[in-house]
């Protein structure tokens, strides 16, 4: 029977955060989910879930951008076709992909639902996205090259099929179209989902309560509280534009999730909405690990507890 553990943006291109990986304690009898953006390199990515794989009773894993990069060592001709290879790779060395059942330490079944995701741009899909004006400038028209935003330049994409009224589908709706089976399916237990992206809008706000999180951070790793807030560090652009999609909460709550997992904003939140909680527990680059601004890293010692029950240490 076993505790579920999360967390996300492990980046471990970074030497320091291959280090955070290979140093966490054994939790052999657990589960982890990772949502995504490992790395981009697919040796790294696989030695990378190998490790937690021989840490954790069951490692759920979901790509992140990062892991849809066309580098030069890859072979694969696009970022579609990359992300079933590293699906394939995944199920080589058994880190699950796709919905499982868990039986956790207080007895109870839970499911584990993996949702695929891309974020939903205000120009391609502006139904769905979670773009919001603001800042001096809002980048709504700038292009996402000119923003350097890095998914411009390494993701590769085969021209989209299109539908019968004529129309190419947004890459949003075309990964939430990948959870088809998964969200029309039946769950006989409770049900945790996880995703790379953004669900919800208000979720890219620091709380009050998530500034007061930071400070603790700072305090436990032995910093003085912080002289800045969180949408101060590190702000260089409008990151709504790129952060996620609303369809994304209408999936999970088609579900019935009770939890949902994401990453990719590097900033911690721990929040209930609507009966649903949503928590980001990114490790995030080791600028940001050792700012405390990913804050619950240290409190928890990695991953973070989603379901069960046990003591901070």
């Amino acid at each position: 029977m076993s505790l579920i553990y999360g967390i996300s943006d492990l980046h471990t291109d970074y030497e320091a955060n291959m280090k955070f990986v290979e140093n966490l304690p054994e939790r052999t009898e657990d589960v982890l989910i990772v949502a995504g953006d490992v790395s981009d390199n697919i040796t790294r990515l696989i030695e990378t879930l190998s490790i937690l794989k021989s840490k954790y009773k069951e490692v759920f894993f979901i790509p992140g951008n990062h892991e849809l990069w066309i580098n030069k060592s890859d072979i694969s001709p696009n970022s579609l076709v990359k992300l079933f290879e590293i699906v394939r790779h995944c199920d080589q060395i058994g880190v699950q992909t796709e919905p499982g059942k868990v039986r956790c330490a207080d007895g109870q079944d839970v499911w584990v639902v993996p949702l695929y995701s891309w974020y939903a741009g205000p120009d391609d899909d502006p139904k769905n996205t979670l773009y919001c004006p603001g800042g001096a400038t809002s980048w709504k028209d700038t292009s996402l090259q000119d923003m350097g935003w890095s998914d411009a330049f390494y993701c590769k994409w085969p021209a989209l099929k299109r539908r019968p009224s004529g129309s190419c589908p947004s890459l949003a709706q075309l990964f939430a179209d990948m959870n088809t089976e998964r969200i029309t399916r039946s769950y006989d237990a409770p049900v945790i989902t996880f995703s790379h992206f953004v669900p919800r809008p208000e979720l890219m706000r620091a709380s009050i309560q998530d500034e007061t999180e930071i400070a603790l951070e700072r305090s436990i790793m032995g910093l003085p509280s912080p002289d800045w807030k969180e949408k101060e560090f590190g702000t260089r652009f409008n990151f709504s534009r790129v952060a996620g999609s609303h369809i994304l909460d209408r999936q999970l709550r088609k579900i019935g999730s009770m939890v949902h997992l994401y990453g990719h904003q590097h900033r911690n939140r721990d929040r209930t909405i609507r009966r649903v909680r949503y928590i980001s527990h990114c490790l995030g680059n080791p600028r940001e690990h050792s700012e405390g601004i990913t804050w619950g890293i240290a409190t928890w010692s990695g991953p973070k507890l989603l379901h069960g029950q046990c003591a901070l240490s």
